[in-house]
């Protein structure tokens, strides 16, 4: 009895042990896939946001061929130890350059390592005079972001250990069939299934009910780690909306079920913040992202539960509303348009208000894909703004085709 005892414990533990690496294979790789890519993306980000701050003395040292500016940009970028090297060029390399940091063989770099930003004429804003390359440290970047990741995926790991030792220490006091039920249930439960472990009314109390609980517990943690995880991917940190890639899955389901039914409404919002460049330029940047945030609420505030909003680029956000009419997309529109003019978005003892313009179209049955009432919108969004902006203007047609 005793040998029998024992040896359907260490079945157990086999069973138990093989569903855990199961588990924290399928976890730490994804948690370490994960944050290795949101660490290459803040690498990158961050890289953007030291061009931006950097972009317009930039352009004034290229078109004033002025040596002394160009060299405090390429100093200053180059604080950044993950950029390992600054061009900055007029149109004509003859007429003006300036380099700084390893910029040798420079065609023979790879190109996903250089990022060139056009510069343009700080008289107007509207001719490229010149261009200002970035060459990253591929190398120290990656290792970085391996580092970051290595760290997260040791957290993960250290949580799901932490109940795994739990759950083997109660093993140890099982015996019998039902041991090796609940073993066998274990290991034919796949990670994000759904599934969880139950046990029979009479042993819900005992060891063999503890150890369903610990395993439905650590079940519960992965999969909600896994949904953080998946969270962060599709949501953006600064407004608590969607991302792009959230809006536009919901896009896409919306576009099904409307071919599916075919006599399904939504509409389709897109909206731009006016001249949030200047914002940023004369207030800076942490009271533009106040004045995103502020947006990001008052389109909350306005839609029903069934309607998503999502901000898919800087200041471009874009709205579906689920069974609504042109109509009443239209006057939904307007009415988060007076509201945004109506609010005051006040940061750091500076007091801002900003308008927003919008293009409102149908999500229409006939379309081929989602993304064509995306780009209605986009047009209607587009005569907003060449019809003097604050406004909301509606298309039910294609934009016209560009000619080559």
């Amino acid at each position: 009895m005793i040998a029998s005892r024992h040896s359907v414990q260490r079945r157990l533990v086999a069973y138990v042990s093989l569903t855990m690496l199961i588990l924290v294979a399928f976890a730490v790789a994804l948690t370490y896939h994960m944050s290795y890519q949101h660490e290459m993306t803040d690498a990158v980000t961050l890289e953007r946001d030291l061009v931006r701050t950097v972009q317009a003395q930039a352009e004034v040292a290229v078109f004033a061929a002025n040596e002394k500016i160009a060299r405090g940009v390429i100093e200053g970028l180059r604080t950044n130890p993950n950029i390992k090297g600054v061009v900055l060029t007029s149109l004509n390399p003859k007429e003006f350059t300036q380099s700084g940091g390893h910029v040798s063989n420079v065609e023979g770099e790879d190109e996903s390592s250089r990022t060139a930003y056009a510069l343009m004429s700080p008289v107007d804003g509207l001719e490229k005079i010149g261009v200002l390359t970035v060459m990253r440290n591929d190398p120290l970047i990656q290792a970085q972001a391996s580092m970051g990741a290595l760290k997260q995926s040791a957290i993960f790991l250290g949580q799901i250990a932490l109940t795994a030792v739990l759950i083997m220490f109660f093993s140890q006091h099982l015996i019998g069939k039902p041991l090796a039920n609940l073993a066998d249930t274990l290991a034919a439960i796949k990670p994000g299934s759904g599934k969880r472990v139950y046990v029979a009314p009479a042993d819900a109390l005992n060891e063999i009910g503890s150890l369903a609980q610990s395993a439905n517990a650590l079940l519960d943690a992965t999969e909600a780690a896994l949904a953080e995880v998946e969270a962060r991917a599709t949501t953006d940190v600064l407004t608590g909306l969607p991302n792009r890639r959230g809006f536009m899955t919901r896009l896409q389901d919306e576009f099904a079920r409307i071919k599916r039914y075919e006599i399904g409404m939504a509409s389709v919002l897109m909206c731009d913040l006016d001249h949030f460049k200047q914002i940023n330029d004369q207030y800076g940047h942490a009271r533009g992202d106040a004045v995103l945030q502020s947006f990001g609420t008052v389109v909350s505030s306005e839609m029903r539960k069934v309607d998503m909003a999502g901000r898919i680029g800087g200041e471009e956000f874009a709205i579906i509303l689920t069974g609504t009419d042109a109509s009443s997309a239209f006057h939904f529109a307007e009415r988060l348009r007076q509201k945004s003019a109506e609010t005051t978005v006040v940061h750091e003892g500076a007091t801002l208000r900003f308008t927003v313009s919008i293009g409102v179209t149908r999500l229409l049955p006939s379309d081929q894909r989602a993304e064509d009432a995306l780009a209605r919108a986009d047009h209607s969004l587009y005569l907003a703004k060449q019809n003097g902006r604050n406004r909301v203007e509606m298309a039910e047609t294609a934009p016209p085709q560009q000619s080559s």
